[in-house]
C-alpha cells in the first residue's frame, strides 16, 4: 500500500456484483444507485424472508489519521502556487501536519440464485480535516459483480463500479481535485477441454475530474481494454497461458502547446504476455505475468515505448501463523492515473504477517520503487511537474484485532518519502492511523 494523505486501514472486502440488466446503462449517480438497489432488493426478497443478514450486511467504518505532511508538500514547493489564501498562509509558516477523520457507511449485498452469484457494495464516505478543512469532502462508491455460469464449461463475470475520490497529492501537492472513475467489464472462460481454457474480457474505463478546475480537465479520459488468451491447466490445477491485450486511450481535451497548436494525448498499447500460476508446494506458490509491450502515442512519437514488462508475486506460508508475500515488477504505468505521460516503474515489496493469536494479527508492508521518465523526451501535461528520476519508499507496520465476529480494530504507523530530480524536490511524511469497522451479520 502506498500511503496517501487520507490513508486508513480497512479489512479486505472482496467480490462485488451488479444485476446484468443494468450494468451498462448510462445512468446518473442517483438513478444508478436506486436502480441497482431496487433490482437486488427484488431478486433477494425470498431470502430476506428467511434471514435478512444472509443477503444484506450494513457496515460502518471510522478512521483517524495523523500525518506530519498531510498535503505532501515538496521540499522546494512555493506556497504561492496554492489558490486558497488560508492554506497558502499556513504552509508558508511551515505547518504541514494535520489530523483527518473518515466516516464511512455502507451496505454489502449477497445473493445466490442456483449457481449464479450476485454481490454489491454501496457506500458513502465523509472526510474531515482539522487544519486544512477546505479539503473536506464527501465521496461515493459502488462496486458490483455478477459471477455467472452457463452449463458446465462456460463461466465469467459481468460488473461495474462507480468511485468518487480525492486525487492523491503526490504529483499535485496542496491541490484539491475530485475524480470520478467508472468501470464496466465482462469476461468469460470456456473450458473446452479438461486441460485447456479460452479466456476473453472487455473493460471500459472512464476518468473525469472536477470540472471547476479548468486547468486539470486535460486529465479526463476513457480507455477500452480488450483481452484474449488461452491457458493450459495441469492435473495439479497449475496454469500456464498466453494473454493478448490491446488498450485504446482517448483523452477528452487536447493539450495546448507554446506554439499555439494542440496535442492529442491518446494512445494505442498492445501487449503479448505469458502467465504462470504455480503451486510449488503446499506452502508456497507464485504468479507470473510478463512479456512484450508496445505503446504508440497519437502525438509525439518521442514518448512511444517498446520493451519488456513483468510482474512476479510469490507467497510463502512456512507455518500456520507466519506468512510472507514478495512482489517484484518492471512496468510502464501512468503515475497515480494522473497523466498521459507513462513512466518505467521498477520495484519490489515485501509483506510479512504473523497471526499472534486467533484474534490478533501483525502485518508489515515495505516497498521500494523507481519511476523513470527519461525515455520520454517531451512532456505536454500542464500543472504536473514530473521529475525524470523518482524513487518512492514506503514502510508500514499494522496491528489488527478482531474481538468478535464482524468487529475489527486496527492501528498502523507508516513512513513515505520521495526522492526526485523534479524542480519542486521530494517529500517526507510520517503518520499513524487507527480504525474501527463493524459489519452486521458477518459470518
Amino acid at each position: 500500500m502506498k500511503h496517501q494523505f487520507i490513508e486508513v486501514i480497512f479489512s479486505r472486502i472482496n467480490s462485488y456484483i451488479i444485476h446484468p440488466a443494468i450494468c451498462f446503462l448510462p445512468l446518473s449517480r442517483w438513478r444508478l444507485f436506486t436502480s441497482i438497489a431496487g433490482c437486488l432488493f427484488l431478486s433477494s426478497c425470498p431470502a430476506l424472508a428467511v434471514d435478512f443478514t444472509k443477503t444484506i450486511k450494513p457496515y460502518f467504518n471510522y478512521g483517524v489519521t495523523a500525518d506530519d505532511n498531510m498535503l505532501r508538500i515538496r521540499d522546494r514547493f512555493d506556497p504561492q502556487n496554492i489558490e486558497n489564501a488560508r492554506i497558502r498562509d499556513i504552509i508558508s509558516q511551515g505547518k504541514l501536519a494535520d489530523i483527518s477523520q473518515r466516516f464511512t457507511g455502507g451496505v454489502l449485498l449477497e445473493k445466490e440464485i442456483s449457481r449464479q452469484r450476485l454481490t454489491a457494495d454501496l457506500s458513502w464516505t465523509y472526510n474531515k480535516f482539522e487544519r486544512f478543512h477546505e479539503i473536506n469532502n464527501d465521496l461515493k462508491n459502488f462496486r458490483g459483480n455478477w459471477n455467472w455460469f452457463l452449463g458446465n464449461r462456460l463461466e465469467g463475470n459481468m460488473g461495474a463500479s462507480y468511485v468518487q475520490s480525492l486525487m492523491p497529492f503526490v504529483f499535485q501537492p496542496g491541490i484539491k481535485t475530485i475524480r470520478t472513475e467508472q468501470t464496466q467489464f465482462i469476461n468469460a472462460a470456456w473450458r473446452f477441454h479438461p486441460s485447456w481454457s479460452l479466456n476473453g474480457e472487455y473493460t471500459r474505463y472512464d476518468l473525469n475530474t472536477d470540472s471547476s478546475l479548468q486547468r486539470l480537465r486535460f486529465l479526463s479520459r476513457t480507455e477500452d481494454r480488450f483481452e484474449a488468451g488461452i491457458d493450459y491447466i495441469t492435473s495439479g490445477k497449475n496454469t500456464v497461458g498466453v494473454l493478448f491485450r490491446n488498450i485504446l486511450g482517448d483523452f477528452t481535451a487536447l493539450v495546448p502547446l507554446p506554439d499555439g497548436s494542440f496535442a492529442d494525448n491518446g494512445y494505442d498499447q498492445k501487449e503479448v504476455l505469458t502467465k504462470i500460476l504455480w503451486a510449488m508446494s503446499a506452502k508456497s506458490r507464485f504468479f507470473w505475468t510478463g512479456g512484450w509491450v508496445e505503446r504508440k502515442n497519437k502525438s509525439f512519437p518521442e514518448r512511444d515505448f517498446s520493451g519488456f514488462n513483468a510482474r512476479l508475486i510469490y507467497n510463502w506460508q512456512p507455518t500456520d501463523k507466519i506468512g510472507l508475500t514478495i512482489n517484484g515488477w518492471r512496468q510502464t504505468t501512468s503515475p497515480q492515473n494522473l497523466t498521459a505521460s507513462f513512466s518505467l516503474n521498477t520495484g519490489v515489496s515485501v509483506i510479512p504477517s504473523w497471526d499472534i493469536t486467533e484474534k490478533i494479527r501483525l502485518e508489515g508492508e515495505f516497498s521500494y520503487e523507481t519511476r523513470k521518465f527519461n525515455r520520454f523526451a517531451i512532456f505536454t501535461d500542464p500543472v504536473l511537474t514530473l521529475g525524470r528520476d523518482n524513487t518512492f519508499r514506503n514502510a508500514t507496520l499494522r496491528l489488527i484485532y478482531n474481538p468478535s465476529l464482524g468487529l475489527q480494530l486496527s492501528t498502523a504507523i507508516y513512513h513515505s518519502d520521495l526522492r526526485t530530480d523534479a524542480p519542486l524536490g521530494g517529500f517526507n511524511a510520517n503518520g499513524v492511523t487507527a480504525n474501527l469497522q463493524y459489519v452486521y451479520g458477518k459470518r
